[in-house]
């Protein structure tokens, strides 16, 4: 019998059940499209480090020795040891001579290559290569061809053996780029025997130890005497960091989207129930008169709740594996390198569906137990009415100015204040969301109008092979009325003598001071350096807790001594981060200038044919370069605004049939007293309106501060400013409003169809 009954009311609530079926499902689906490739991506990563025993330490210096490496191995808690060199070389001109790592080993222990086509690689091999594979397909390299590389200033051809990848390059970005493009960044696994016997000082010591290996520095520079450049650990590889942020973003989006919607069911499902009690009063006491506990009672009302969210959160579990969480690993993948990354699924899904279902639940039984308290003699008479009294509102002194239809709403909102809170908030954070998608894209010009217009001054931008001399450089640069750029791995410290808990590794660029390389400062004002002085980027600046005026502590990747410069600026800057000095000032602390790319307002026609040269780039090409690495942003757009969109209607919609259901007997009378539809339609539309109104005021503050810890969530290599432009405000209000007005009118033919008979027999 009460399976019966709660079929007929369903399908006579049908509305608003449909409600919290969808923001269930929706919940789900938010969660666990963004899990399922956190799940997987971590799944993914913990079976690939595990594979290639990837490094828990590197200590980088010069001419590390095997005694050395093997006093790390005697360390307490450290496991393997593996000696290495590595160098930033140049792939051949056929291949734009893109930046290629080439690393030389005799033995393979820690961090060993993945290999994904072709022989494992063999360290003792004197006649192979191994490339990292996403380059070798980007420009068609297969397994057996030949392959020139540059470093050291020689040319080393090898044979492809193999084509393989790493954990250290899960992101590759070439410097030049804005974002990965495969054809500009690779790196080659090489044996150490292929070196001249001169060339042969290994620079780096990885190792494991299974625990923060900056807790073991004291030990390490005590077991190499202190003959180190510094330790890092793997929030330092930057190659393997910008997965952990995305996917700690992703991770961190799945709780914020999911908390809305479930929000949103919470306030549906209990005016939903408040309201069907409410009217089921009489058949309640029925029930209780006719012997039937409060217990079966209290659970058939609960049925409701929990069926519904249940198959909703069913509903979403699967959208979000099979849809979102495909496309977004998918789509992931393109930009990042992990072999067998699949959508993944864990019990916190399963953990978070029952969460819903019991705050349904809850909502649900806090509805119906006042009724069950009521008397059975009690409940079988209709309720009293209540004593009218009157609303905040009538105390306006402008009260009796106000119109029927403004009166009449604002009377209703004070006697239904959780359903014209359930509006308000359900319409601010739709507000909130459609703004984070559309801000999204106004970020995106914003940033490249600033990178493009404002740091790159120039037109062209020529790009130098390693056996580029400074003369060489200085020529064309002559020829072209250029400027020339420097750039190197450093390291930077807020202290002369720090520990590696208190180090930063980043960029140093050193520039000519031309104007065409140009710096931007924390308001992203082009500003020029006073000589003397350094430019440290924002995030770096933060991290070290340093400020204009203060000494910044740095050294290069190949020095063991610190240097000090006085901070001129604070800087920005959207993907180098660390320092920008002059020319001059790095001279004039004993460094020779060595260029490695020239930037000119002129178009470099022919330079792409010097020895010397690698690439030649217009900014055309670097806008394409640009635009292509940002479709990963179009899908979050789109699901943003989908969501936002799907959450306004769904909240308009359901707040304008509680009250059209609540209301109905009203309506019902008034048509009698000879009101016409299209004015109690008003009625609704009006009301609707002024909820949207004011979700959309309270959600226009709101939207900035997501944006911009959307954009630093990817983070301390990334430095994006957020801007949302007034268009982008009104477009979001505008959608919120003309939703509400399309709502009102769905209400029309319902309102025409009122049988005022039956309703007001209903009233006796």
């Amino acid at each position: 019998m009460l399976r019966r009954k709660m079929l007929r009311d369903i399908r006579s609530n049908l509305a608003q059940f449909l409600s919290v079926f969808i923001l269930a499902a929706v919940a789900m689906w938010c969660y666990t499209g963004f899990q399922a490739n956190v799940i997987g991506g971590t799944r993914a990563r913990e079976e690939f480090n595990k594979t290639t025993n990837f490094s828990d330490g590197w200590i980088y210096g010069a001419a590390f020795t095997g005694e050395q490496a093997s006093a790390v191995a005697r360390i307490g808690g450290i496991s393997d040891v593996q000696l290495r060199t590595e160098i930033l070389g140049k792939a051949d001109e056929k291949y734009n001579t893109a930046e290629l790592y080439c690393y030389f080993q005799d033995s393979q222990t820690v961090t060993k290559p993945y290999t994904m086509e072709g022989a494992g690689y063999d360290p003792a091999d004197t006649e192979g290569v191994w490339l990292f594979y996403r380059f070798a397909d980007a420009w068609g390299i297969k397994v057996g061809d030949s392959f020139t590389s540059h470093a050291f200033g020689q040319d080393i051809t090898k044979t492809v053996k193999g084509l393989v990848t790493t954990p250290e390059y899960e992101f590759a970005c070439a410097s030049t780029d804005a974002d990965t493009d495969f054809h500009n960044i690779g790196f080659a696994y090489m044996s150490v025997n292929v070196l001249p016997e001169g060339s042969r000082d290994y620079n780096e010591i990885v190792f494991t130890c299974g625990d923060d290996p900056l807790k073991l520095e004291d030990e390490i520079s005590s077991a190499l005497g202190g003959r180190y450049a510094f330790l890092a650990d793997r929030k330092s590889i930057d190659g393997y960091n910008r997965l952990t942020d995305e996917l700690d973003q992703h991770d961190s989006f799945s709780y914020v989207f999911s908390a809305v919607f479930v929000a949103i069911a919470l306030l549906v499902i209990t005016t939903t129930m408040k309201r069907m009690v409410a009217r089921q009063r009489t058949q309640i006491g029925t029930l209780n008169a006719l012997g039937m506990k409060n217990r079966k009672i209290m659970t058939h009302y609960l049925s409701f709740s929990v069926i519904i969210s249940a198959l909703g959160c069913l509903a979403g579990v699967v959208l979000g594996i099979f849809t979102f969480g495909r496309m977004m690993v998918n789509l992931f993948s393109d930009f990042y390198s992990l072999p067998g990354w699949e959508p993944g699924f864990d019990y916190k899904s399963i953990l978070l569906s029952l969460i819903i279902i019991l705050i349904c639940a809850a909502a649900a039984f806090l509805s119906c137990r006042m009724i069950l308290k009521i008397h059975p003699s009690e409940a079988l008479r209709p309720a009293a009415a209540k004593t009218a009294k009157p609303c905040i509102f009538e105390k306006l002194p402008f009260w009796n100015r106000l119109g029927f239809t403004v009166r009449y709403d604002l009377r209703d909102i004070a006697r239904s204040k959780l359903r014209a809170i359930m509006g308000i908030f359900g319409t601010m954070m739709g507000m909130v969301i459609m703004t984070l998608g559309i801000g999204a894209y106004d970020t995106l010009g914003y940033v490249k109008d600033w990178y493009f217009g404002d740091i790159q001054n120039y037109e062209s931008q020529v790009l130098f092979k390693d056996s580029c001399t400074p003369e060489e450089a200085f020529g064309i640069a002559d020829t072209y009325t250029g400027e020339l750029i420097s750039a190197d791995l450093i390291s930077i410290a807020a202290e002369g003598h720090p520990t590696s808990d208190d180090i930063v590794s980043c960029k140093l660029t050193v520039t000519e001071g031309k104007g065409l390389f140009q710096i931007s400062d924390e308001e992203l004002n082009v500003t020029q350096l006073e000589p003397g002085t350094v430019a440290v980027t924002m995030k770096q600046a933060k991290r070290l807790g340093l400020k204009k005026g203060d000494t910044v502590y740095w050294k290069r990747s190949s020095d063991s001594e610190w240097n000090q410069s006085r901070i001129g600026f604070i800087s920005r800057h959207p993907s180098v981060m660390g320092i920008t000095m002059l020319r001059t000032d790095y001279e004039a602390m004993g460094f020779e200038f060595k260029p490695q790319m020239l930037v000119s307002k002129q178009g470099c026609e022919g330079a792409e044919k010097l020895d010397f040269v690698s690439a030649v780039h217009s900014k055309s090409d670097l806008r394409a370069a640009f635009d292509k690495s940002m479709e990963v942003m179009d899908l979050l757009v789109y699901f943003m605004v989908f969501f936002a969109c799907l959450l306004i209607i769904v909240v308009l919609y359901n707040s304008g049939n509680l009250s059209f259901n609540e209301r109905e007997k009203e309506f019902a009378t008034l048509k009698v007293l000879g009101f016409k539809t299209s004015a109690i339609r008003r009625l609704i539309s009006v009301q609707n309106l002024w909820l949207s109104v004011i979700g959309v005021l309270l959600g226009i503050p709101l939207g900035q501060a997501p944006l911009q810890a959307m954009m630093d969530s990817n983070g301390d290599q990334v430095d994006w400013p957020c801007y949302i432009s007034p268009v982008t405000y009104v477009i979001a209000a505008a959608f919120v409003m003309g939703v509400s007005v399309i709502v009102g009118f769905m209400f029309q033919k319902r309102i025409k169809k009122i049988d005022m008979v039956e309703v007001l027999k209903g009233m006796e």
